[in-house]
């Protein structure tokens, strides 16, 4: 275990995407041009038309993870993550009217009506992630 010391929150950030909008593409685009290099998710709620996401495979000592796309009306239930030095960390969960789907939100997720994410800011975060050998992507202080 260890705890690191992550600044304190500043602005609020709304960023509301529409149909067909790729979710962590537009939402890296919005903090980028407010100036945003660190924010937490606050809130979020709406609805995606494609879902692309992973999760862990088994519990060996290297992370292994299986990619999954999921197409239709899909309801998000949560997201829930961080920005970090301009590198985002979101999990979601969502369900269509088959399943429930957890994971690792991936690039070319697409908005289906509307999807509104509220960040706080965090200032004076000093705080990166790097990859391990271990496939998994940790937090260290600049």
């Amino acid at each position: 275990m260890k705890m690191l010391e992550a600044g304190k929150f500043g602005r609020t950030i709304i960023v509301e995407l529409t149909r067909g909008d790729r979710v962590i593409e537009c939402i890296d685009k919005a903090l980028k041009e407010a100036g945003v290099t660190s924010a937490v998710i606050v809130s979020c709620v709406g609805s995606l038309q494609k879902l692309h996401y992973h999760w862990p495979t088994d519990t060996g000592e290297v992370a292994n993870d299986e990619f999954l796309t999921i197409e239709g009306a899909i309801e998000v239930g949560s997201l829930t993550g961080t920005y970090i030095g301009g590198a985002a960390h979101y999990h979601i969960v969502a369900s269509d009217l088959e399943k429930k789907y957890v994971g690792h939100l991936e690039p070319d997720t697409e908005v289906l009506y509307l999807l509104e994410i509220v960040f706080a800011e965090l200032e004076g975060c000093n705080l990166e992630r790097k990859l391990t050998p271990q496939n998994v992507k940790l937090l260290f202080p600049k």
